[in-house]
């Protein structure tokens, strides 16, 4: 193969050049008048391009980017355990303090076949067996990995996420969308219903913050069925957009206000396959139905550090 060298263009304007242009070849493209302009725009300005970044390093590109000053830092964490370990759930909730949900919400979530509760403090031993069942740190997923749970998933998994206010962070609690028949408890009896390719989601948001402390709102949603497209009425405008059908549901929005170091923990209850709860925390693996919990502890909160196993000594894992 033969490599030909060409030489390298010289540019009037654009990045930095020698303004070494012969005259006689200016004068045949544009005329005198406009060569002698063009001239003295150079002495005047230089040849320094329009717009230059400055000097750019592999280290200045690769910089991290800085934390928004009003943003938290979740560490989101799923768990699993055998679906029929009630022992150990019983010896679980025994130390997470459920009373910090309304007990409205608490007998809502219950009606859907939900549990969720606070943990404090140091953590208890069963949380430590929880999060490390084989005396390992959580497997740290990257930021931009995909949000569902793979077909193998390891026992513990672990996200970091930072979260604005007015931001929406969806955290996707079931693994591969499925037809499912989901029932309810009315005070006109039991109803239900069946849902094509349902997937559960459940839509966080920071509230509020105050005294250290961040007022986070979980929402459980279902989206299902095939994606289409929607006309979404906005400000002055029509927005068309691709989504799924969604399902909402008010009686469970939970707000909670975390300190650094404490986290909310999610569950479903034991008999809950054909609810919600189900839906959202239950799966199976090739030896067993599993149980899946959702920790999601507030790491910093604005004006506080990262709280790591070094200035935290109750929390073994940074």
């Amino acid at each position: 193969m033969t490599h030909h060298a060409y030489p390298t263009p010289r540019l009037i304007f654009g990045w930095r050049c020698s303004c070494e242009v012969g005259v006689d070849r200016l004068s045949r493209l544009f005329g005198s008048r406009i060569t002698l302009l063009l001239i003295a725009i150079g002495a005047v300005a230089g040849c320094q391009s329009i717009g230059d970044p400055g000097d750019l390093s592999s280290e200045s590109l690769l910089r991290a980017a800085r934390s928004s000053s009003d943003a938290v830092t979740l560490d989101i964490y799923w768990a699993r355990t055998r679906l029929d370990d009630r022992e150990f759930a019983d010896s679980l909730w025994q130390s997470v303090q459920e009373d910090r949900i309304p007990v409205e919400v608490r007998l809502a979530l219950a009606n859907e076949g939900l549990r969720a509760g606070v943990v404090g403090g140091t953590p208890s031993e069963e949380i430590v067996r929880l999060l490390n069942p084989d005396g390992a740190d959580a497997q740290l997923a990257a930021d931009d990995a995909p949000a569902p749970l793979s077909a193998t998933p390891a026992k513990v998994t672990r996200r970091l996420r930072q979260l604005r206010p007015g931001s929406r962070l969806e955290i996707q609690a079931s693994e591969l969308p499925r037809t499912m028949a989901l029932f309810r408890c009315t005070p006109d009896g039991l109803v239900g219903d069946t849902y094509a390719d349902a997937q559960g989601i459940y839509a966080v948001q920071l509230v509020g913050q105050q005294d250290r402390q961040a007022v986070l709102e979980f929402l459980p949603e279902l989206h299902h069925g095939e994606p289409r497209m929607k006309i979404t009425p906005g400000p002055g405008m029509v927005v068309q957009q691709l989504g799924r059908d969604v399902e909402t549901y008010e009686a469970l929005r939970t707000k909670v206000s975390l300190a650094p170091g404490e986290m909310l923990v999610v569950t479903s209850l034991p008999d809950a396959q054909h609810q919600l709860g189900g839906l959202f925390h239950h799966s199976s693996s090739d030896s067993s139905a599993e149980q899946k919990y959702l920790l999601v502890r507030l790491s910093r909160a604005p004006e506080t550090p990262l709280l790591t196993a070094a200035d935290d000594t109750a929390w073994p894992w940074n």
